[in-house]
């Protein structure tokens, strides 16, 4: 079997995703062996994680911010700090779930109601810490995947 690129290079490795032959310079420009194609669709479907991750927090940030202008009725410096301190409760709930044991499966409802506003509030106030890290690395996965982008359109280009 032939290179899918290169028909006069014999095929070293197949595509871990389409299985596409690939000579040894196409297999050497990725840390395994895939082809362009489906390296490019790894990378927009990353970046599409990426970008979802940003959502329930600009969500919260959002509602925040409204909630503390027309409900609480005041102004917009108290406003943006509400909308952080929301925008936390997000990270706060997932760095709880993560952390906490599975054993409140078998509570009664009034047990579920009280878990839950105990693990909202708790949230909130693990939130402040949480959502800087949590941005920080979803900025820094988000420069990852534009970086990877490049490389993919710079060997899409020597081909």
């Amino acid at each position: 079997m032939n290179c899918f690129y290169h028909e006069d290079h014999t095929s070293v490795a197949t595509c871990v995703d389409c299985g596409k032959g690939l000579c040894r310079e196409c297999t050497s420009r990725y840390e395994m062996p895939i082809c362009n194609e489906c390296n490019e669709k790894r990378s927009r479907t990353e970046k599409q994680i990426i970008v979802r991750q940003y959502i329930p927090s600009a969500l919260f940030f959002i509602g925040g911010i409204v909630f503390s202008i027309y409900v609480m009725e005041s102004d917009v410096v108290f406003a943006i700090l509400f909308g952080y301190l929301m925008a936390g409760v997000f990270w706060g709930w997932k760095v709880i779930s993560f952390i906490q044991p599975k054993m409140f499966l078998f509570l009664p409802i009034a047990g579920w109601f009280f878990y839950f506003i105990i693990k909202f509030i708790l949230s909130y106030f693990v939130g402040i810490v949480a959502m800087p890290i949590g941005i920080a690395k979803i900025i820094i996965s988000h420069v990852k995947a534009n970086a990877k982008g490049k490389n993919i359109d710079q060997n899409k280009s020597a081909m």
